[in-house]
């Protein structure tokens, strides 16, 4: 059985509008007008299309399936406006509502969104800027073309908005951001190239079309681990760089839990020198054991994501790639462990064994 919420949670409703070579005779103010006017209007009836529970059907090169709407709790509307003109209105000047639609709707320019992913490219990141964007726009709009001296501010705050207005026009925060902070962000960006182990994980399983429980098997694992921040993936991903020397130490396993907090679901990663049914079986009963561990422990309720690594046999050891991947919801075990599974849980799992925690910071020391 599949993890309670196994999927992410937040439903992008995205509008794009271009100016093409038609559109050249309106001035680029009526342009923005007339498309951001209508943009709006696509957004409400789309999300309103969702409240109904109308039936979707969502489609691209790696799945096809229907919109489930379990778990479904956080809605954002875009609005891209692709111009090349010089454009800054506030939207709020001509959309009085526009902030006070049930969903919270942002406009962005298309150029300000290329090069914001220099500092936020991950679905989580930007998630986490938009929800704090939003609260400041209760206090103050942003003008179309500034928003990269607002990501400047932000990131300089330490991911803070301003608690009042402020003219983001009136001063150069992005050049500062990364002028006077240089030394820092070098350093979070070299950190942050342990997170390519998780980009990649991600990737192997994007393309796994087989259904489970009504949904493609890889789009459970792949949005899953799409859950993750970049800083996330960079911290764990370090652990799983740590690995290799474990085995050149001596040791014939390695294995350890983290849990995602933004899904609350767990990850567990196993570490072998076996053949794969062998290395299959162990993950498995891993994952069993930290279910029955959490569930007596936490009445847990979501799901486990078990992931078993190949290890090299010839020194100096190396990770060969993912042999074993499973998932499995707290259901499944329920009830159904012994006082002897318990006992084994807390051997595995008690204790906070192989339980890796660690502060996530935007720059490290």
């Amino acid at each position: 059985m599949a993890p309670e919420h196994p999927l992410n949670r937040t439903v992008f409703l995205i509008e794009v509008k271009t100016r093409d070579e038609d559109e050249a005779y309106a001035s680029i103010d009526s342009w923005f007008y007339s498309q951001t006017e209508k943009a709006i209007g696509q957004v409400v009836k789309n999300f309103n299309r969702i409240k109904s529970k109308e039936a979707i059907f969502l489609h691209n090169s790696y799945y096809n399936t229907d919109l489930d709407y379990e778990g479904l709790t956080q809605f954002i509307g875009l609005i891209i406006l692709v111009y090349d003109e010089e454009c800054s209105p506030k939207p709020s000047e001509h959309f009085l509502d526009i902030y006070k639609e049930e969903i919270p709707i942002h406009v962005f320019a298309w150029k300000d969104l290329e090069r914001m992913i220099e500092e936020i490219d991950t679905v989580p990141d930007f998630i986490y800027y938009l929800q704090d964007r939003f609260d400041y726009l209760n206090i103050s709009d942003i003008p179309l073309g500034q928003e990269l001296n607002v990501l400047g501010y932000y990131k300089s705050q330490s991911n803070r908005f301003p608690k009042t207005p402020v003219n983001f026009s009136s001063f150069p925060y992005w050049e500062n951001y990364k002028s006077s902070m240089k030394d820092q962000i070098q350093a979070r960006n070299a950190h942050n190239q342990y997170s390519v182990w998780f980009d990649k994980l991600e990737k192997l399983f994007s393309s796994q079309r087989k259904l489970f429980e009504s949904n493609p098997l890889g789009l459970y694992f792949a949005w899953e681990l799409g859950a993750l921040s970049r800083r996330e993936r960079a911290y764990f991903g370090q652990k799983l760089a740590s690995v290799p020397q474990w085995f050149d130490d001596g040791n014939s396993s390695r294995q350890f839990a983290l849990q995602n907090g933004r899904t609350q679901n767990w990850l567990v990663f196993y570490f072998a020198k076996l053949p794969p049914d062998a290395a299959h079986k162990r993950l498995e009963r891993l994952v069993e054991l930290k279910i029955i561990k959490e569930v007596h422990s936490n009445s847990f309720r979501f799901g486990i994501y078990g992931f078993g690594f190949d290890v090299s046999t010839i020194f100096p050891h190396q990770l060969q790639g993912l042999n074993s991947a499973i998932v499995m919801g707290a259901d499944v075990l329920k009830g159904k462990y012994t006082n002897e599974d318990i006992e084994e849980a807390y051997r595995e799992w008690g204790d906070n064994s192989g339980y890796y925690t660690k502060k996530i910071e935007e720059f490290p020391e």
